[in-house]
């Protein structure tokens, strides 16, 4: 299990990177759009269809990123006061199945929005008339890769659990503490200022 999480690792890093630069691409097409339309009169057309499609697309695959990375945003006002380490691993397992089931939901859904397009033949409104299966079904993966992901993440917390293993369970699906955050920040940071200093 462990050597499919590092796969999922890669994949989402992929997903992730790929999005971002969606993203960028989509920013730079709308101020190009945003500049001709304000001092030549004529506009790209589709830029902001575009950048929908990029945003949900990025979003997408970037929930595993984040869910891998544990940098997902969890209210854990009540969780750092429970003294309970039992309980604190119990809380994390109901957290990340509450989520699991949400996106298993969302995803469910989504899949039958990229049916019905598929089945229809649903081209976009615009200039473009780009077939939505196209975005809807990269954005449909994305949730997929994530709701499997969520799979086996509570599937290898569940066993860290019964083993007693809580380390294991906190380092695997565990809310972060803000120590442990700004670790991460100036370990970024002097990573930062070591490749800096390369010729």
């Amino acid at each position: 299990m462990k050597y499919l999480q590092t796969i999922a690792g890669e994949i989402s890093r992929v997903g992730a990177i790929v999005g971002g630069a969606m993203l960028l691409v989509a920013s730079i097409l709308i101020c190009i759009d945003i500049t001709l339309r304000y001092t030549v009169s004529i506009t790209l057309g589709g830029a902001d269809e575009l950048s929908g499609y990029a945003l949900a697309i990025s979003s997408a695959w970037g929930f595993s990123s984040a869910l891998l990375s544990r940098s997902h945003i969890r209210i854990d006002t009540v969780y750092v006061r429970i003294k309970s380490i039992g309980a604190r691993a119990m809380l994390d397992l109901i957290s990340l199945g509450t989520l699991l089931g949400f996106f298993g939901m969302v995803t469910w859904y989504a899949w039958g929005v990229v049916w019905q397009s598929w089945v229809s033949g649903s081209r976009s409104l615009s200039a473009i008339e780009a077939p939505l299966v196209i975005p809807q079904g990269l954005w449909f993966a994305g949730l997929l890769f994530f709701v499997l992901l969520s799979v086996l993440l509570l599937v290898r917390g569940l066993l860290a659990f019964i083993a007693g293993d809580y380390n294991g369970l906190f380092a695997l699906i565990g809310s972060k503490s803000a120590l442990a955050e700004a670790e991460e920040e100036i370990a970024a940071v002097a990573h930062g200022l070591e490749q800096e200093k390369k010729p």
